[in-house]
């Protein structure tokens, strides 16, 4: 991957409906090498998926959190299962720490929220569970 490639990939994850053109006019490229770049991107894997980001317009309003888990003992590969089932938890990360697992969560309402804590009290050989919810988006 060179420069351009790496160009081109910045360019797409800032705007993934940019038109093989514009990608070339950026960069400084033609538009046939452009696409032939962005093929060999995709056969590589270095791009998998175009997707969008919702606005919050799109959605009716959601109740987030963040959930800091503490496990005695901790053993991640007993709770992937029941993580991975709980299909509220948009990101969850094992961390280094006092805190063991961060999840975050979002729901379409607060009863939901409670829910879904209430299946996080139930994972093996949690200790503690601290419920952080979201008040407002920063960036």
């Amino acid at each position: 991957m060179d420069k351009f490639d790496r160009a081109i990939i910045d360019l797409l994850t800032q705007n993934a409906r940019l038109s093989l053109s514009q990608i070339g006019r950026e960069i400084g490229l033609s538009r046939t090498s452009v696409a032939e770049r962005v093929q060999r991107l995709e056969d590589n894997k270095f791009i998998e998926a175009y997707t969008i980001k919702l606005g919050e317009a799109s959605s009716p309003t959601v109740v987030s959190a963040y959930f800091q888990m503490t496990f005695r003992p901790f053993k991640l590969e007993r709770l992937q299962p029941s993580i991975a089932a709980i299909s509220e938890i948009k990101h969850c990360q094992a961390l280094s720490g006092e805190i063991d697992l961060i999840a975050y969560i979002e729901t379409q309402s607060m009863d939901r929220l409670n829910q879904v804590r209430g299946q996080l009290e139930q994972l093996p050989d949690l200790q503690r569970l601290i419920t952080c919810p979201v008040l407002e988006k920063v960036k």
